[in-house]
């Protein structure tokens, strides 16, 4: 699998917010290189599982899709009509 790349300005303003984060609600204080290494490692991690569990989102939504079109499909069937 390709490596997950984040544009710059969102990779910056997660590490901005990590830090923060970490620093707010965990006292722990983290320069901006530790940071940036924690943030690749947890993209690293994560990928794998997230790209997977869209996957099966995406299959779930196709089936319901496929489900309806064949709904719809059977409901434009015409019936053979008797003659009288």
């Amino acid at each position: 699998m390709i490596p997950l790349k984040l544009p710059k300005d969102e990779k910056e303003m997660m590490i901005e917010d990590l830090q923060s984060h970490l620093e707010m609600d965990h006292n722990l204080t983290l320069g901006r290189l530790a940071i940036e290494q924690m943030i690749d490692y947890m993209l690293q991690q994560l990928a794998v599982p997230i790209y997977n569990q869209a996957l099966d989102e995406v299959r779930k939504t196709v089936v319901e899709k496929m489900v309806s079109l064949e709904e719809d499909i059977y409901a434009l069937q015409k019936s053979k009509s008797s003659r009288r």
